[in-house]
C-alpha cells in the first residue's frame, strides 16, 4: 500500500489537469500584419488592407470590408435619386444633416470632429465619435463618399480601448490607400 501515497503525490505534482486555460482573445483587433489589396466591385473601389484581417462579405446594402476583432471596417452603398453633393459648401450643409441624423438615430452618440474633405478627388464627409453598435460601445470614423449616384459610406469602428491603435495602424492607412473608379 505505499503505492497510493506516491500516487496520490504525482497526481498533485501533475495538477490533475485542473490548471485553467484562457479562452483566446477574439474581440481585440490584431495588429495588422501584411498588405494586400481588397476590391469592392460594387462600390468600383480598392484599398490596401492586412493581411491578417478577414474579409467581410457582402449583405446588402453592406458591399464588403474587412475586419479583425470587434474591429470593422464596413462599405456601404446607398443609391441616390437627388443630386449628389459637391461644392464645399453643399458638403458641409449635408455634414450638418448628416450629424443630426446619426444623434437621432443613436441617442449614445458622441461626435469627436468632422471634416469636409476629398478622396481620391471624390467630394466626402468625415464623422468621428462614439455610439453604440450591435451593443457594443465603439469609437467609429465614419466616412460619406459621394459619387455615380450614389452615397458610398466606409464605417471604420473599434472598441474605444482599441480604437486609437486600430485607427493609426489600419483605419487611416486604408483611407489614404483607397482608389475609386468613378
Amino acid at each position: 500500500m505505499r503505492r497510493a501515497p506516491v500516487l496520490l503525490l504525482l497526481l498533485f505534482v501533475a495538477g490533475c489537469g485542473n490548471d485553467r486555460t484562457l479562452p483566446p482573445d477574439v474581440d481585440t483587433p490584431q495588429a495588422p500584419v501584411g498588405e494586400r489589396t481588397v476590391r469592392i466591385a460594387d462600390a468600383r473601389l480598392q484599398f490596401e488592407a492586412p493581411e491578417n484581417w478577414a474579409d467581410l462579405p457582402p449583405a446588402p446594402p453592406r458591399v464588403g470590408g474587412v475586419r479583425s476583432g470587434r474591429a470593422t471596417v464596413a462599405i456601404w452603398r446607398y443609391p441616390r435619386a437627388e443630386t449628389l453633393p459637391r461644392t464645399a459648401k453643399e458638403l458641409r450643409r449635408v455634414r450638418d444633416l448628416l450629424v443630426a441624423r446619426i444623434q437621432s438615430r443613436d441617442t449614445t452618440f458622441e461626435e469627436r470632429s468632422t471634416r469636409v474633405l476629398r478622396l481620391d478627388d471624390v467630394p466626402a464627409i468625415e464623422v468621428v465619435g462614439r455610439q453604440t453598435i450591435g451593443g457594443f460601445a465603439v469609437t467609429v470614423r465614419s466616412t460619406h463618399l459621394f459619387y455615380r449616384e450614389a452615397e458610398v459610406v466606409i464605417d471604420a469602428y473599434a472598441p474605444p480601448g482599441a480604437f486609437e491603435r486600430t485607427d493609426r495602424e489600419v483605419f487611416l492607412p486604408i483611407q489614404r490607400s483607397l482608389r475609386i473608379a468613378t
